[in-house]
């Protein structure tokens, strides 16, 4: 069955990701990624380290850039790479966690067609490497406690454990709370089966990624303490749990309150049953995988608010486990498999129905305003752009010789971490629209997205033309090209 369905299911994932991975043009954050790029090698690091996020993703990418090149289609080709690999990583954990092959096949095929997994393999982003290493920490957790208890050769699951766990950790802060979740399950699995001995050899996996995690935790602990001092992430409310839940499922860009309800509702209902139905020992890997990161999330964001659904693309991995463990546990041979058939038809439903609700068609954003900017701008003139939150995007699309300036009121100490400070120079910013000389022409790039306005310019400035152009999400609001001439 394996060698006909496993590649079959890696082909349904791999058409939902590639399907329209490049109508939405590339945004703030997937900006960072490409234009850490053009950076030489040790002044990438040392900008990324300017950051909020840890570095694996972008070496891969930079490795990855030599070979493919820097087109959107080429960076986000990477998150579709590993989120492929993240459905056969599914199968291969799945299948050593339960030693059930059929099992794992569904599991491949819940995350194959979850609207949440595969809605963040279309960024430019490490949440599919995340995922991709989520899984195989796991694997190789299992793997090791089943060989050890075993007596059989298990010193290289253990070390293949903390590879991966250091691994992780390097791609992404979240994957904390991941290895938590497999830390309380370690520690749980040491007291039932009374063994010192796998205790013992799991602090040494841990040892083993703290000792490989040391050459980044100066840089670390400064992007932590930047991360506390301010952060754009905004506060919790009673709907973020259950909006996160609902996502997990269906992906998109949420619901309202009715439908949360409902969704929660149920889920507890499945983990329930999954809890109580399910005898291996491995389930509890699956519910702290799920459950650790949102409780971790919830409570660390009474300090600072990091609670950000997206975020939760790791812990979605083993709730689709999960759902798809618990919907096999159902007794009833023609229940389980409408059940089974009813949610794969409601995902793939979801799919389609975020992308019609996108409406992506009609939203070309920066893609279109910096194509507009690239035709019509000569030398001479000048461009500027007023929100850092677009400022990037221009920057990555910009194919004239003209260098773009962000227009700001603040100096650039004074100017928020997360509005971009790491790939930012005093050379990059103009604080005073009075410089321009008379008769120049000058492009003004503005969103409504982000919070964002149209700046005001000075009264000399003549308007000659003005665009504006959807971008999605629709969070993202309209991105305006402003003509002037100076008077």
């Amino acid at each position: 069955m394996t060698p006909v369905f496993l590649p079959a299911i890696l082909i349904i994932g791999a058409f939902f990701r590639f399907y329209n991975n490049t109508a939405i043009a590339l945004w703030h954050d997937e900006a960072f990624s490409a234009l850490y790029l053009r950076y030489p090698w040790g002044e990438m690091m040392y900008r990324i380290g300017l950051d909020v996020h840890p570095p694996l993703y972008y070496l891969v990418l930079r490795v990855w850039s030599y070979f493919a090149g820097a087109s959107l289609w080429s960076l986000r080709l990477v998150s579709i790479f590993f989120a492929v690999l993240t459905i056969w990583s599914a199968y291969i954990f799945v299948k050593a966690a339960f030693h059930n092959k059929k099992l794992a096949l569904l599991a491949a095929l819940f995350i194959a067609i979850n609207p949440f997994q595969i809605q963040y393999a279309l960024e430019a982003r490490m949440y599919t490497l995340g995922t991709f290493f989520a899984l195989w920490s796991s694997y190789f957790l299992v793997r090791a406690l089943d060989q050890q208890n075993e007596n059989k050769n298990f010193s290289r699951y253990w070390l293949g454990y903390a590879l991966t766990l250091a691994a992780g950790f390097y791609t992404h802060y979240y994957l904390l709370f991941t290895i938590t979740a497999q830390g309380l399950y370690l520690l749980i699995y040491a007291f039932k089966s009374r063994s010192i001995k796998i205790f013992l050899s799991g602090i040494g996996a841990y040892v083993i990624a703290a000792i490989l995690y040391l050459p980044w935790i100066k840089t670390f602990l400064a992007q932590l303490s930047r991360v506390e001092a301010s952060y754009w992430i905004p506060p919790m409310n009673r709907w973020s749990v259950p909006g996160t839940v609902w996502k997990m499922i269906f992906g998109g860009q949420g619901a309202s309150h009715i439908p949360l309800i409902i969704t929660s509702a149920v889920s507890l209902i499945v983990i329930y049953y999954f809890a109580k139905k399910v005898r291996n020992p491995a389930k509890w890997l699956i519910i702290f995988g799920v459950v650790i990161p949102i409780i971790a999330a919830v409570a660390l964001s009474l300090r600072t608010n990091i609670y950000l659904d997206r975020y939760f693309v790791f812990a979605s991995l083993f709730f689709s486990i999960l759902i798809a463990v618990a919907f096999n546990a159902i007794p009833n041979r023609f229940a389980r498999r409408v059940i089974m058939i009813a949610l794969a038809a409601v995902s793939i439903f979801a799919f389609f129905k975020n992308w019609t609700d996108l409406a992506v068609k009609d939203k070309p954003g920066m893609a279109a305003a910096a194509n507009l900017v690239n035709q019509n701008a000569k030398p001479g003139d000048s461009i500027y752009v007023g929100s850092s939150f677009i400022f990037f995007t221009f920057k990555y699309y910009n194919a004239t010789p003209i260098k773009p300036l962000l227009y700001s009121t603040a100096k650039l100490e004074e100017i928020p971490h997360f509005s971009g400070t790491a790939i930012l120079t005093n050379n990059d910013l103009i604080t005073d629209f009075r410089k321009t000389e008379k008769g120049q022409t000058v492009w003004l790039l503005w969103t409504t997205g982000f919070g964002g306005s149209k700046p005001d310019v000075p009264k000399p400035w003549r308007q000659i033309e003005e665009q504006s152009y959807r971008d999605a999400p629709g969070f993202k609001g309209l991105i305006f090209v402003t003509k002037y001439q100076v008077n």
